[in-house]
């Protein structure tokens, strides 16, 4: 017979902020929403190309690698090469923040930063060219 265990995490806000690393992505999972499982803890900084500095305030919901499903084998939704990305590309989209076409490169190039392979990069790449217009109406 099994002992059931129960854990309660205790959340200190301060200390987990000071524990990111530096442009990183601080997640909750949320698998109880599957088209947006990923919710940001607390208000963070994402670092971009060139300087770039983002803040992704905490509560913001997202989808990280916007794949379907059969191609997760290929591009997981939350591959630690691709997460930074995928995560400021997803903010980019929900703010608006300069062109689509903008958004779309910064994808591509912080991808590369973050030495993702180069034939999943532009596969990405350019499936958000061909298939993000809905997104970003939306």
């Amino acid at each position: 017979m099994s002992k059931a265990f129960t854990f309660t995490p205790v959340i200190n806000p301060v200390k987990i902020r000071n524990s990111r690393p530096p442009g990183g992505v601080l997640v909750w999972i949320a698998p109880g929403d599957p088209d947006n499982p990923f919710t940001a803890a607390c208000d963070h900084k994402i670092t971009g190309p060139v300087g770039m500095d983002i803040v992704m305030e905490a509560g913001f919901n997202y989808d990280g690698a916007s794949v379907p499903r059969p191609l997760w084998w290929f591009i997981p939704r939350a591959d630690a090469r691709f997460f930074r990305a995928a995560s400021l590309h997803d903010l980019l989209y929900a703010t608006r923040e300069g062109s689509r076409a903008v958004a779309d490169a910064i994808l591509k190039a912080v991808a590369e930063q973050d030495r993702m392979p180069c034939l999943k990069r532009w596969a990405a790449y350019l499936a958000v060219r061909a298939g993000g217009q809905g997104a970003w109406e939306d």
